[in-house]
């Protein structure tokens, strides 16, 4: 017998009833809204093979009666608020084959008990609170294929003989306080797919064996202290399709070994040491759609002469790889501009007996010429759609006092799009500075988006009327294009003339800001989230350089998400969002903006706006990220390392506004505070050191008596003076 009651919405608890139908077989509750602790009479199924229950709400601890489950293949209880220890009775399950315990709130260390689990093929216990070492024994469960324990608080070394395990193929230790060394015994397996040992403490460099596997298509070394260059012997991975390196003290130059990995998707080597010249074969993979060079000392092939001394590069590889243009909105170099060499050579070719036919030549002008069709086509397209929504978009738009522009009129204001009025770029847009055609005063800041969204309009109805004095108002729009031209979609803000507050916290900034500016200015951020929040809007890339701030010290939120916000509370996408060191761990792991990934960000402005430190940096050969050091300033009562030494500030309040900041930063997303809740906290320290400031009633009762007795003085001095004057009529 089998009852699948998944994904209905169910609420309450798991009623005692359901432990009566001793026949059951399958039983299957994830995805619903259930609540409670998990019933001891979950014993009676003892005819079980599969129990899900995962993605609910259940609390409590997992009971012992579990252990009475013997026939158990499958056992899911992942994505809940489970409590308590993994109980070591779990080795009666000699059936089992998937035990997924993730994301609940498990605390103790793994129970040695889990070795007898000999049939297991996944294990799953990411994201709870174990302690201790992974211990040795679990590399006696042999048939293991996906094994994960990452997001955890494990410490020690990586055990030696996991190599015991033959048949795995995806090791995810991720986010614990590993130390010590890569071991070597990595090299023997042979099967392994997904390696992933980021965000720890392993030092030493990157082992010559780990790369020595065809099959890996993964390899994650992230967030450690590892040195030294980067082993040639990474050729042998000629099947990664993810390789990230990032955050750790690589030295030396990129291998030409690189020039074999042409299945690669995503490279992330941000962060590191790493210098020389970015190779050029980099241009040649076609299948890289996401790279990070950024805090490295690489620099632009000297063969890419457009580049320019001024192009980072990040911009060269923009215009020399076809598939990044249209991630970055760059164009590739013209494939015509070849040089004389080629060009004759090409000629030579064609006039020789080897030429190509006139076939392949009408041929080739037929597809160019099918292409030009196509293109007309989706411009005309474009242009209809706008046609069509323009009337009613203005319609709409009227009432929330957000005008439609001509191109002419932005044109105009922003001269031409004068590298004089350019205020800055971004991967969205480039932002210039403007005066209004229509009024001669009013100064814009214009947003030229760098590339074509089709829910353009969509997104500046959700915007237009969105009006809070911590956010920068949209003041307009302006679409158009023909088919001579490309299509232009253009943003009209409000100008805010004093800068971001990178400016403000910088330190060289001539005019440090005060313990209670920084206070206000986290205040008005975080009460600007609130209102964004509430109306499902996701940021994705809250740091200073996104704050502007007024003329009487108020911040404003800009760059708030108008293209890439989305309705409800979780923003999907293909493409990782942020700046590095300020991105939430959850979010670049599954690609899902929430507003708890806002919330973390924030906490790490939060840190760097009181301490005047980077989110990441390097001291003593080390790497450092600003929440980790946080951490260990307030364990070790270390509090005054927390306040920027350019500033004054109460230790008592420096170590709440630390504390609330860490707290947005927990790994568990659910675990985060509101914005509304950060908002409240700032407000509160506020006002008690706007209350400390004031005069206690004592000290204002004996003012006001000094102030009596000095008036009483005065009072006499002018009647002596006036019995002294001699009167005459």
């Amino acid at each position: 017998m089998a009852r699948d009651l998944s994904s209905n919405s169910l609420t309450g608890s798991i009623p005692e009833s359901i432990t009566r139908l001793t026949s059951l077989v399958y039983l299957f509750l994830e995805d619903n809204q259930l609540t409670g602790s998990i019933s001891y009479g979950v014993g009676n199924f003892t005819d079980l093979k599969k129990l899900d229950l995962s993605s609910n709400s259940l609390t409590g601890s997992i009971p012992n009666s579990v252990i009475l489950l013997s026939r158990l293949v499958t056992l899911n209880l992942g994505d809940n608020q489970l409590v308590g220890s993994i109980p070591s009775g779990i080795k009666s399950f000699t059936n089992l084959q998937e035990l997924n315990l993730s994301s609940n709130s498990l605390a103790g260390s793994i129970p040695n008990s889990i070795t007898s689990l000999s049939q297991l093929i996944i294990l799953d216990l990411s994201s709870n609170s174990l302690t201790g070492s992974i211990p040795n024994s679990i590399t006696s469960l042999t048939l293991l294929s996906s094994l994960n324990i990452s997001r955890n608080h494990l410490d020690g070394s990586i055990p030696a003989s996991l190599d015991r395990m033959a048949t795995l193929q995806n090791l995810v230790l991720s986010g614990n306080r590993l130390n010590g060394s890569i071991p070597s015994t990595l090299a023997n397996m042979g099967t392994l797919k997904s390696l992933d040992l980021g965000n720890n403490m392993l030092i030493g460099s990157i082992p010559e064996f780990i790369s020595r596997c065809s099959a890996r298509t993964c390899m994650v070394l992230s967030g450690n202290q590892l040195s030294g260059p980067i082993s040639p012997s990474i050729h042998y991975c000629k099947n990664l399709r993810h390789l990230w390196l990032d955050n750790n003290f690589l030295t030396g130059p990129l291998p030409n070994a690189f020039t074999v990995l042409s299945k690669l998707t995503s490279l992330r080597i941000n962060d590191t040491s790493l210098n020389g010249t970015l190779p050029a074969f980099f241009g040649r993979f076609a299948s890289l759609n996401s790279l990070n060079i950024s805090g490295t000392n690489l620099t632009c092939p000297p063969d890419y002469t457009a580049c320019g001394e001024t192009q980072s590069p990040e911009t060269a590889f923009c215009q020399t790889c076809p598939s990044f243009c249209n991630t970055c909105g760059k164009q590739p170099p013209d494939p015509i501009t070849t040089s004389s060499t080629s060009t004759s050579e090409s000629s030579s070719a064609a006039s020789g007996g080897g030429g190509v036919s006139m076939g392949v030549i009408i041929g080739i002008a037929v597809a160019a010429v099918v292409v030009l069709l196509l293109l007309v086509s989706v411009l005309l397209y474009f242009r209809r759609k706008m046609q069509q929504k323009r009337k009613g978009l203005g319609t709409s738009l009227a009432a929330k006092h957000c005008t439609e522009f001509s191109l002419a009129e932005i044109l105009k204001a922003t001269n031409d799009w004068s590298k004089d009025n350019q205020l800055g770029s971004g991967a969205f847009g480039d932002v210039y500075r403007g005066v209004s055609p229509r009024d001669g005063t009013t100064v814009w800041a214009v947003k030229r988006a760098k590339l074509i969204n089709v829910d353009f309009q969509r997104e500046i109805l959700q915007m237009a009327d969105k009006n809070h004095h911590n956010i920068v108002r949209l003041l307009g729009f302006a679409v158009g294009g023909d088919v001579r031209s490309k299509i232009e979609q253009i943003l009209i803000y409000e100008f805010v003339p004093n800068g971001d507050l990178h400016k403000w916290i910088d330190h060289d900034a001539s005019d440090p800001l005060s313990f209670m500016q920084r206070l206000e200015i986290l205040i008005g951020i975080a009460q600007g989230f609130e209102y964004l929040h509430s109306f499902g809007i996701v940021h994705r890339d809250i740091k200073p350089a996104n704050i502007l701030i007024t003329t009487d010290m108020q911040a404003k939120i800009a760059d708030f998400g108008l293209m890439r916000a989305g309705e409800g509370t979780t923003v999907g996408t293909t493409r990782i969002m942020g700046t590095p060191g300020y991105v939430d761990p959850v979010y670049a792991r599954t690609s899902k903006a929430t507003a708890a990934s806002d919330v973390y960000s924030y906490g790490v402005l939060m840190l760097v706006v009181l301490t005047g430190r980077p989110p990441i940096f390097h001291s003593a050969r080390e790497c450092t990220k600003i929440t980790q050091w946080a951490s260990e300033c307030l364990s070790s009562d270390d509090w005054g390392s927390l306040r920027d030494s350019k500033m004054e500030a109460p230790e008592d309040a420096v170590l709440r506004v630390a504390q609330l900041a860490i707290s947005c930063t927990v790994e568990r997303t659910a675990s985060r505070p509101s914005m509304a809740h950060v908002a409240n906290e700032l407000q509160t320290i506020r006002e008690e050191m706007a209350g400390k400031n004031e005069p206690s009633d004592a000290i204002k009762v004996d003012a006001q008596m000094q102030e009596m007795k000095a008036m009483d003085a005065r009072m006499q001095d002018a009647f002596a003076n006036l019995n002294s004057l001699e009167v005459e009529f």
